[in-house]
């Protein structure tokens, strides 16, 4: 006779309890910043009570663990340089940040340091500019920075002048 197989047992996950929902959390913000609703949304996606889910929130709130205010501040600050103040409030919106904390946050954010970033990133990439008709390139250009949410009056100054400059530097 042979050995009858015994059937495997189904997994089940273990429910998320609140000590097993703060250990989670607490490894998550280890590892980098979150905004509360992404922390919220992490919760759900592992199938956590909506009671457990506000009790570790208030906790983290309470010991200052999440500060929406500061993961705004230092996610402009770390990406002023590469994308326009249009795409930082969208991605901001999709963190989870309030309207008002997005409006404040990008307030120093003026037209100036945008204009200086949007020429750089223009000549990061130059190269991109090389073998295009000279009647294509602004168009390009224009929408390289727009799809990068530099707002369109900025862009046009970043542009203004920049194929003269570019042309002396690809001249030398």
């Amino acid at each position: 006779m042979k050995a009858e197989k015994k059937a495997a047992k189904p997994y089940t996950a273990k429910p998320y309890t609140y000590e097993r929902s703060w250990n989670y959390v607490l490894w998550l913000l280890g590892r980098k910043a979150y905004t509360q609703k992404q922390l919220k949304d992490k919760l759900k996606q592992k199938d956590a009570e909506p009671e457990v889910i506000e009790r570790v929130m208030k906790r983290l709130n309470e010991l200052k663990f999440v500060d929406d205010k500061a993961y705004a501040e230092m996610y402009v600050r770390s990406r002023q340089h590469k994308k326009g103040s249009i795409a930082l409030k969208q991605e901001l919106f999709q963190k989870g940040i309030s309207e008002t904390l997005v409006t404040e946050t990008l307030e120093p954010l003026d037209q100036a340091k945008q204009k200086t970033a949007a020429k750089q990133i223009l000549e990061k990439n130059q190269w991109r500019l090389t073998k295009t008709e000279e009647k294509k390139r602004y168009s390009k250009a224009y929408a390289f920075l727009a799809r990068r949410g530099f707002p369109s009056d900025v862009v046009r100054e970043a542009l203004s002048g920049f194929f003269d400059e570019f042309e002396e530097s690809f001249k030398d």
